[in-house]
């Protein structure tokens, strides 16, 4: 009796050592080695469309608000845009995965995955309020590391 062969599940990169290398260069620190990972992840969306990882994705954005923020070329009322709508979608992320059936706090969901609540609260002030300082936004941005 033959085993069925494992179903083959396809994706937008050629392999683990250009996911590795992906998500190194986006958590390096160098700029430019970030912006070649980020520019590796825009082939893989073009690529991938709508089923890229919304994991992969947040991660690009709020890496991409870092290499813009350290090239000068967004006046800080953009930065703070840029930055919101990142760390907005990084807590949305985070805090569905772990939303049931029944509705539980934003507060006590990113506790219990370890995002500061200070953070909830800047998603809050981000959506709900007028738009915090730019300082706070980085901060917010420094904090966050999403597992692939």
């Amino acid at each position: 009796r033959k085993r069925p062969k494992p179903l083959r599940t396809v994706v937008a990169w050629r392999g683990r050592a250009e996911w590795d290398q992906v998500m190194v260069g986006l958590y390096c620190g160098d700029s430019r080695l970030q912006q070649d990972a980020l520019d590796r992840v825009s082939a893989w969306k073009s690529r991938y469309g709508p089923k890229m990882p919304l994991a992969v994705d947040c991660t690009a954005e709020l890496i991409c608000c870092k290499v813009l923020d350290s090239s000068g070329k967004l006046k800080s009322h953009e930065l703070i845009l840029s930055y919101g709508l990142a760390l907005v979608r990084f807590v949305n992320l985070i805090t569905e995965r772990k939303q049931k059936s029944v509705s539980i706090p934003l507060r006590q969901l990113a506790r219990e995955v370890n995002i500061p609540v200070w953070v909830v609260d800047l998603r809050h002030e981000l959506t709900h309020g007028k738009l915090p300082r730019l300082a706070l936004c980085r901060k917010g941005e420094c904090h966050q590391q999403l597992p692939w």
